[in-house]
């Protein structure tokens, strides 16, 4: 994790791929001891973490 720019209106984070998991998975195991805020920032987070793997799988036999 990189602060990359922050001030008074707001601060700019980078994450590394392998570090996102491990900042989501316990903040959403435990959910409920979280303020909204948190948790919307956290599953902006997973959603990122999601998209960057490529789930595209090659239907069998689609060029034969």
């Amino acid at each position: 994790m990189e602060v990359i720019h922050k001030d008074e209106q707001g601060i700019t984070i980078r994450f590394d791929k392998k570090d996102l998991a491990k900042i989501v998975e316990p903040i959403v195991r435990d959910a409920e001891s979280f303020a909204k805020d948190t948790l919307d920032i956290v599953y902006l987070l997973a959603e990122q973490d999601y998209r960057t793997d490529d789930h595209f799988k090659q239907p069998p036999h689609v060029f034969d």
